[in-house]
């Protein structure tokens, strides 16, 4: 049969009915999912608002707590520049502060910065810093006050020297006893009549060796007694040569000396003369025992911590394991001659430098460590 114009055109309006309804059908459909997206886009709006306002009590909450810590809080950069700080930590370093970099602030408000101690405000103030990396790059600093509990030990530590003292004090009458009584005894065969030039110069010199005796343990006790002198920075290797200066005259035949130094630049801030004292004190120690040929050797080094140690050593006889543990005490001695305060004295000085000293174990002869906290410059 013959398809007629007709049919053609009722075939036609069939499929755009079709299609018609098809679109209606997924008109609806759209229809309905944007309305349902649109019901989801305004409940995350409606999260978000909460989140965000949560967020914003958070961020508040979290600067004032911040802002009322009673210690320092600084936020640094992967370049170690401040770029966040709170009012403690302002007034404990002073102004400026932002975009500073916290080394060079810290050089400008502190007297002294030395690693893994207290560190010394030019205001008198005595600060802890400890530092912790942030996984975002950069570090965040806390500033700890500890002036208070500073000036406590320093307090205490006087206290225990001062009562230390006085337990020496019945000791110390003993050892003034005898060189006062052969200076008494001396000066007296002076006044004997027919004593001859020579046997009054003799008289002389005995006199004053027994008073140089009596002088040097008062000065040996006072030196215990202060402890903590006025300190600055004093290179270690200085040390080493007045030290060796010292020593170089009262050295003798067979004896050698031998100052080396493993970290030129390595500094210490301490009392120069206090600090020469005790070194030299270990090196007199080692030339007193000697009985032959020694080697003698005064070294300055840097320690795996990055702490400055001084080590005495020698080749001598070395120290019996039996008084090893007893040599610090004040007033022990082996020795017939000697008012056995030396070291106790060498080790009050280390520890009033907030430093040890001790005797390492050595296959021969003496090693003496002093430890000090290293200074950090700048």
């Amino acid at each position: 049969m013959a398809v007629t114009k007709l049919d053609v055109i009722e075939n036609r309006r069939s499929e755009l009915q079709a299609a018609f309804l098809a679109f209606g059908s997924v008109s609806e459909q759209l229809s309905g999912s944007f309305d349902s997206l649109r019901a989801q886009v305004a409940q995350l709006r409606t999260e978000l608002s909460e989140a965000h306002a949560g967020k914003e009590h958070l961020a508040a909450r979290l600067s004032a707590l911040i802002t009322g810590l009673p210690g320092g809080v600084l936020v640094l950069d992967a370049h170690g520049a401040i770029q966040e700080c709170n009012p403690a930590a302002a007034e404990l370093l002073g102004e400026p502060l932002f975009t500073q970099p916290f080394a060079a602030v810290l050089a400008r408000a502190a007297v002294s910065a030395a690693a893994g101690e207290h560190t010394e405000l030019r205001s008198g103030r005595f600060i802890n810093v400890s530092r912790r990396e942030l996984q975002s790059g950069g570090e965040v600093v806390l500033l700890a006050d500890v002036t208070e509990s500073h000036l406590m030990q320093v307090f205490l530590t006087r206290q225990q020297r001062l009562l230390t003292l006085g337990e020496l004090a019945a000791a110390l009458a003993h050892q003034i006893r005898t060189p006062l009584a052969a200076a008494l005894l001396y000066a007296s065969q002076m006044t004997l009549p027919g004593r001859t030039p020579e046997s009054l110069a003799r008289c002389a010199d005995k006199t004053v060796g027994s008073l140089k005796q009596l002088d040097t343990l008062v000065n040996d006790m006072l030196a215990f007694a202060h402890g903590g002198a006025a300190r600055e920075q004093v290179s270690v290797s200085a040390v080493l040569e007045q030290v060796a200066q010292w020593l170089r005259p009262a050295l003798r035949s067979g004896i050698r000396l031998t100052i080396r130094t493993q970290a030129p630049d390595l500094m210490v801030r301490a009392n120069a003369p206090s600090l020469v004292s005790a070194v030299l004190n270990l090196a007199t120690n080692a030339l007193q025992a000697a009985t032959a040929d020694l080697d003698l050797e005064l070294l300055a080094r840097r320690s795996a911590e990055g702490r400055a140690q001084i080590v005495v050593s020698d080749n001598g006889p070395g120290v019996p394991e039996l008084i090893r543990e007893r040599i610090f005490e004040p007033f022990f001695t082996t020795r017939t001659r000697g008012n056995g305060i030396g070291l106790a004295i060498v080790r009050s000085v280390v520890e009033a430098h907030q430093g040890s000293v001790s005797l390492a174990e050595a296959p021969g002869g003496a090693t003496f460590i002093i430890d000090l906290p290293a200074e950090v410059i700048a």
